[in-house]
């Protein structure tokens, strides 16, 4: 792909390179099906991290690291573009706040990206027919699909995984795999602005993400989610010392850690220590 320097004025016309795809392709096989893993949501007090795993051949201008991608509007185009393109095949994890809370906001996301690769690679399969991110789900965490195909498919998938002839190498933004990962992984500082398939992980998860805090906006309306999308700004924190917090607020994020709630979600006091 292309690699041309960067800048705001060459999003149209350029995507990220494939440098370490290629490189691992070289080195193993041209066969070798890299995937690339981002997570959206890690920061916010409210809703899911959402984990993202896709393998994605075809070059599509402007896919660079979603937080560079500013409008909103363009995100949702690419999105779009992305799961429409020639065959792709992407996982996208939501690991709820209930589960963040119980295990914490590190190994929520981990816990997501291990799960977006099984999906991609379909040795996880989605739970009946519910192949639809939503604010209705209650499911702790649960993955969506996408170009993975049926379950026949995924059985066959899921042979040609352990035989020698299809093998997947997964490529990690951040700096830490998650354990028990069902292929070869490895991490990759900033790799949303370095690599391709990483980049267009980022805006699935991202997009997904959004989406979702856009429906959580119209069942908890005074937090006025869909403007933050639950990140901690100063119109957050004065909606939440107002209305105290929404079956979907983090509460093991400060300063909710720091208060007791009634069963209805108000704050009735501080935590004695």
């Amino acid at each position: 792909s292309k690699t041309t320097s960067k800048s705001s004025s060459t999003t149209d016309s350029y995507c990220l390179p494939r440098t370490r795809e290629h490189q691992l392709q070289q080195q193993q096989s041209s066969s070798l099906l890299v995937i690339g893993v981002d997570e959206a949501g890690r920061g916010p007090l409210a809703g899911p991290v959402v984990a993202a795993a896709a393998i994605v051949p075809t070059d599509i201008s402007g896919i660079i690291d979603s937080k560079k991608i500013t409008k909103e509007e363009e995100r949702e185009r690419l999105y779009e573009e992305l799961i429409g393109s020639p065959g792709i095949r992407y996982a996208v994890a939501v690991v709820s706040a209930e589960r963040i809370d119980e295990i914490n906001i590190l190994q929520a996301t981990l816990e997501g990206m291990r799960m977006a690769v099984e999906g991609v690679m379909g040795v996880r399969s989605i739970a009946g027919d519910d192949n639809v991110a939503s604010a209705k789900r209650t499911e702790v965490s649960y993955i969506v699909t996408g170009g993975v195909g049926d379950a026949d498919d995924v059985a066959k998938a899921t042979t040609a995984a352990t035989t020698e002839t299809t093998s997947y190498h997964a490529l990690i933004d951040g700096n830490k795999i998650p354990k028990d990962m069902p292929c070869e992984a490895e991490s990759m500082t900033k790799g949303d602005g370095r690599e391709y398939s990483i980049g267009a992980a980022s805006i699935l998860a991202k997009v997904t993400r959004d989406r979702l805090m856009h429906e959580y906006d119209k069942l908890y309306p005074e937090y006025n989610l869909s403007q933050h999308k639950g990140y901690p700004t100063a119109a957050h924190m004065s909606a939440v010392g107002k209305f105290g917090a929404s079956p979907i607020h983090r509460r093991t994020f400060a300063p909710l850690k720091h208060w007791e709630f009634d069963e209805n979600g108000k704050i009735i006091g501080d935590k004695k220590s």
